[in-house]
Formats: C-alpha cells, structure tokens, sequence
C-alpha cells in the first residue's frame, strides 16, 4: 500500500526485530500498520491465521471499531512498519477514496480466506 509521503517518511518508520510482538489480543489500539519490509504473523488463539508481507496491512479493524485488539500481531523476520494512528487513517478514508476501497477489500479479502478455514 503506498501511503502520501507525510505518512511513510523514514522518520515515522518502525523497525522490529524477529519474534517481537507488536501487539497482543486485547491491547488498546492507536494505530493499524504497513509493512514495508519483512514479514509479520497474525495469530489468534496461538495459531497463525494470516502472514502479512511487503505492502499489506493489519490492524485496521481495531481503529475502524475504536476497539481492543482481536488478535496477536508477532514480527516472522526483521521487519520495517509504518504505523498509521486513527487521525491519519480517517484523513486517508475522507480525502483518498482507493484508500478506504484497498482497506475494503483487503478486510473482505480476510474474510473469504476465514470462511475457508472454518469449512475444514
């Protein structure tokens, strides 16, 4: 996902190292992510329910419902994030219309993969 600049400056940046946890279930939320490099794994119950790569997301369902975080958020290598906080994130929904369209279908996306893994 690329993001205006004054969102994915160096500076805003987040290095994490591999097995680090970015958040856990039931944290507070503030912020969803962007990784820009490495690889971080979405785990709930202890199981790993999504691997996010370059260029995806996670966290945003927590800033969209001003809730607690549903899952468990662990960096699978060395990793480089861009945190977006709720300000940013309805700034892009309000004045960027593909952002909030690649956040829907990147949710709607999960969920199809979800309805699969129940089915088994």
């Amino acid at each position: 996902m690329k993001l205006p600049e004054i969102f994915a400056s160096p500076a805003n940046v987040r290095t994490v190292l591999q097995g680090t946890p970015i958040f856990n279930i039931g944290d507070d939320s503030g912020e969803m992510y962007v990784v820009q490099s490495g690889e971080v794994d979405i785990l709930i119950n202890g199981v790993v329910v999504e691997t996010v790569f370059p260029e995806g997301f996670f966290g945003e369902i927590a800033l969209i419902e001003e809730s607690v975080r549903s899952a468990d958020a662990i960096a699978r290598t060395d990793c480089k994030l861009l945190p977006v906080n709720r300000h940013h994130f309805l700034y892009m929904v309000d004045e960027m219309p593909q952002f909030a369209l690649h956040i829907m279908k990147g949710m709607a996306d999960r969920l199809r993969k979800a309805d699969k893994r129940a089915e088994v």
